[in-house]
């Protein structure tokens, strides 16, 4: 019998991957070299750090930092390092990977669960010792009121600039905003004043912008001309010089989402703030035209086209405007629903306004006007206009002066 030895092979160590991550403003004037400067020094200190395998330096521009949802680079690193394929991360300071308290948290205490760790440098804290998260909550704190403290001087010299009757980089399609001032753009101004003028002829925004696109003609952002934009462009005071101010606003810090005026903030009406793009007669002949459609339902008696009976009759209780018509596209199947045009132009949905689907308004209607089945005419000929209200009710006026106020969620009649 012959036996043959074979000696043990030596254990290979894995390498600890390492990754860094960068952020820096966009309002750095010495942004390139701070964001070079940050890439070099950490590929220097991966590479060569022994026992370290290079993972990747991620970066994000931005310039606010009070949260973490709209970083793409950020997110991608932390699913990389969910997903196991990061074990170190390494950043400059707390307020470079996040100064909101709570995102900073969770966001630490998930990596934990997952053996990452995480490294910030300034304050010496490394997540994987057990005092690191005591000093990283009270550090993070820290720097989440320094943030709240420069939004709010942030908020303080704007309000300031509405209050002396000043603007604050609005650009809305037509104009420039240069050294507080807005400067007419010739070239999307003729797109404007075209909108208006045809309307007044008689040719709805819909038919303006399909005509627009399919001369090739394109929005600021390189894409088609919509309606529901240019609907809002004819009742829009900018267009005759006059600057409404503070009509949204933020209500808390880091939250960039715009919240509609109620009366919260002083609002400012500056007339004659910078140039004209429509003359005021024009603009007054198209709010004119505005009301005397809205009085009689719509563009006309009879629904054509891709128009509904329902088209310009359901109006919003808080803002006023009209709802309009959507589709949502499913796995397997799509519908209709109707939904204030405030929510439909992604600021958020400050009407708290809620989407009605088109079946479930039909049936309700049918109803109410005790139909068998849809009839546009009928519709048309029997109600006036719908009110909806964010608490579900319907306030539907009939032609005959008489008012119905309907739980949409039910279907069923309200008595007074």
């Amino acid at each position: 019998m012959e036996i043959c030895t074979l000696p043990p092979k030596p254990a290979q160590l894995r390498l600890t991957r390492v990754a860094a991550y960068v952020r820096v403003s966009r309002e750095s004037k010495r942004l390139t070299h701070s964001f070079s400067a940050q890439v070099s020094y950490y590929n220097k200190l991966i590479s060569s750090t022994p026992g370290w395998e290079y993972a990747g330096v991620y970066s994000d521009y931005a310039t606010t930092g009070t949260s973490i949802s709209g970083r793409g680079e950020f997110n991608q690193m932390i699913e990389q390092a969910l997903a196991g394929s990061i074990d170190i991360i390494l950043t400059k300071s707390i307020s470079r990977f996040a100064r909101n308290t709570l995102d900073l948290l969770n966001t630490v205490r998930a990596l934990k669960a997952a053996g990452v760790s995480v490294r910030f440098e300034r304050e010496n804290i490394d997540t994987a010792n057990a005092e690191g998260e005591v000093l990283l909550t009270l550090l993070a704190s820290f720097a989440q009121a320094e943030s709240e403290s420069i939004s709010a001087n942030a908020k303080w010299g704007i309000r300031k600039k509405y209050k002396d009757g000043l603007l604050h980089s609005r650009q809305p399609y037509g104009y420039h905003y240069h050294h507080g001032q807005l400067d007419i753009v010739e070239e999307e101004a003729v797109i404007v004043r075209r909108v208006f003028s045809e309307f007044l002829e008689g040719i709805s925004p819909e038919k303006t912008c399909k005509h627009m696109n399919q001369e090739g003609l394109r929005s600021r952002g390189g894409g088609k001309f919509r309606a529901s934009v240019t609907r809002d462009w004819l009742e829009n005071p900018t267009y005759i010089g006059t600057a409404i101010l503070q009509q949204y606003f933020s209500a808390h810090a880091g939250d960039n989402t715009p919240t509609l005026n109620r009366g919260e903030l002083t609002k400012y009406i500056v007339e004659d703030s910078h140039p004209a793009i429509i003359t005021r007669e024009v603009f007054d002949a198209v709010q004119a035209e505005l009301a005397r459609r809205r009085a009689t339902g719509g563009r006309s008696l009879t629904p054509t086209g891709g128009s509904s009976a329902l088209t310009h009759r359901i109006t919003c209780t808080i803002c006023g405007r009209n709802y309009h018509r959507r589709t949502r596209r499913l796995a397997h199947s799509t519908y209709k629903y109707w939904w204030c045009e405030t929510a439909t132009k992604g600021k958020g949905n400050p009407c708290h306004a809620h989407q009605l689907r088109e079946e479930h308004l039909h049936a309700t209607i049918k109803r109410l006007l005790g139909l068998h089945a849809w009839d546009d005419q009928q519709m048309v000929n029997r109600i006036e206009r719908i009110e909806a209200s964010p608490n579900w009710l319907l306030t539907i006026h009939l032609s005959n002066g008489n008012t119905a106020t309907i739980d949409y969620r039910t279907g069923e009649e309200m008595t007074a």
